[in-house]
């Protein structure tokens, strides 16, 4: 086997693990404590990471590992989302009511 494909093969398990458990893990405490368990600044990375990936996945034509990062980067668009819909709603928080 070629060593590319093995190494691609490790890379989709893994990120398939962290993105099938631990991400909605962190959706759903989220959801049900209705605020973001996660900076802003996290998430930025995070999304950042993932899309880095998946143009180098596209670019190299390793397609293989670029599902799992497709998923995970849609996982991690859905805490975006909830960072600001709960962090609006926060009354607490006043930095997003002059932005949004």
């Amino acid at each position: 086997m070629d060593l590319i494909f093995i190494l691609s093969i490790l890379v989709s398990v893994f990120s398939l693990a962290l993105v099938l458990v631990g991400i909605p893990a962190q959706i759903k405490k989220n959801y049900i404590e209705k605020r973001s368990g996660q900076p802003l600044t996290t998430i930025l990375i995070a999304l950042g990471f993932y899309s880095s990936q998946i143009g180098l996945f596209f670019v190299t034509n390793n397609y293989l590992p670029l599902i799992s990062f497709s998923v995970g980067f849609v996982m991690w668009g859905i805490t975006l989302v909830q960072y600001f819909i709960y962090e609006i709603k926060n009354p607490n928080h006043t930095k997003l009511r002059g932005i949004l």
